[in-house]
């Protein structure tokens, strides 16, 4: 285990964004740095790149396209989905506006050209965060044998889960602060284990967040209701990202005070109510690098992993379900 100083997540925040706009304000586009609140994918600084996911302070993210195809293939999907009128888009294409993140243009910055997007945990005081890979099938049609069978022993229980943890932002209330749980976490997690792995996001280690488990449940089921309609995409290795107010007590009493001083429906300027968490919870979809045409038919693939995750998450609040802490000694604190 890795320790480190426990600091509230007010001052640890604060006191992270200010080293990382000093550290990194000449290799950064203007006024952006690392997001705080990322819990998977290419991290900046890191890998062969040192690319990453970076935010703004005024709400939104953004994300370096990758190598074509992959890279080109996610872009030209935000600008078919956000930039096209609704006249050039089917049904499916314009219900799926509301599942994904949206897409505010481009921007260049040293030859390399980042995706604007909403940042969908802005406004939120403790956003616990949870990243899950969505279907059994994590390589798309293009595949080459040595990619598949490198996909498949990233986690064999895929084949029966439908879904994978990737990585996920976990809130500790006795020394308020956050632990990261990377994709080693979730690959070491067995068939039976990576329920446990849901029920420590949702904090069963301290005080069990029912409430969200329950949005989440009915949010996904709206999104299970698309996929059971459309046929235009199939998602292939495509995450669903969850952020829920963890400490929503502290939110309510903050919005009680804010509502004094502004208008209960002032939005920032990408759109976001600054208070509409009180519900606690945002899910969107994340990760198109591997989005293919359906050739009409349904996503099974996707399908099944959802069902899955929904019937995981139905256990969780059941009285049948016991928790097990399965928290590996290497976990880190986060210090953002």
């Amino acid at each position: 285990m890795v320790e480190s100083s426990v600091e509230t997540i007010e001052s640890t925040e604060r006191k992270s964004q200010d080293l990382t706009l000093k550290e990194c304000m000449d290799p950064l586009p203007n006024n952006c740095f690392p997001l705080v609140h990322q819990v998977a994918g290419h991290f900046y600084g890191k890998g062969r790149t040192k690319l990453g996911l970076l935010q703004t302070p005024d709400g939104l993210v953004l994300k370096p396209v990758q190598s074509p195809p992959r890279g080109e293939r996610e872009h030209n999907f935000f600008k078919r989905l956000f930039l096209s009128d609704e006249s050039e888009l089917n049904q499916d294409e314009v219900a799926l506006r509301s599942l994904c993140p949206t897409y505010r243009g481009s921007l260049i910055h040293n030859d390399i050209i980042y995706i604007k997007m909403d940042d969908m945990a802005y406004g939120f005081k403790h956003p616990a965060v949870i990243d899950y890979k969505i279907g059994r099938v994590t390589y798309d049609p293009e595949a080459s044998q040595e990619k598949i069978a490198r996909q498949i022993k990233k986690y064999p229980p895929v084949e029966k889960t439908g879904f994978q943890l990737i990585g996920m932002r976990v809130f500790n209330k006795e020394d308020a602060t956050f632990c990261h749980y990377d994709k080693s976490f979730g690959r070491n997690l067995s068939e039976q284990e990576l329920i446990h792995g849901l029920a420590l996001y949702y904090q069963f280690h301290q005080t069990p967040q029912i409430r969200a488990i329950k949005e989440t449940i009915g949010k996904f089921e709206e999104i299970k209701a698309w996929f059971e309609k459309q046929r235009t995409y199939h998602f292939y290795a495509s995450s669903l990202i969850v952020i829920y107010e963890a400490c929503l007590e502290d939110m309510v009493n903050q919005d009680a005070t804010n509502l004094t001083k502004a208008n209960e429906n002032e939005m920032n300027n990408n759109g976001l109510m600054l208070a509409d968490h009180l519900n606690s919870v945002r899910i969107v979809m994340a990760d198109f690098a591997h989005v293919f045409p359906a050739n009409d038919s349904l996503d099974l693939n996707y399908l099944y992993g959802l069902n899955r995750l929904i019937e995981h998450l139905k256990l969780l609040i059941s009285p049948d379900y016991k928790f097990k802490d399965v928290r590996l000694k290497d976990r880190i604190k986060l210090k953002n």
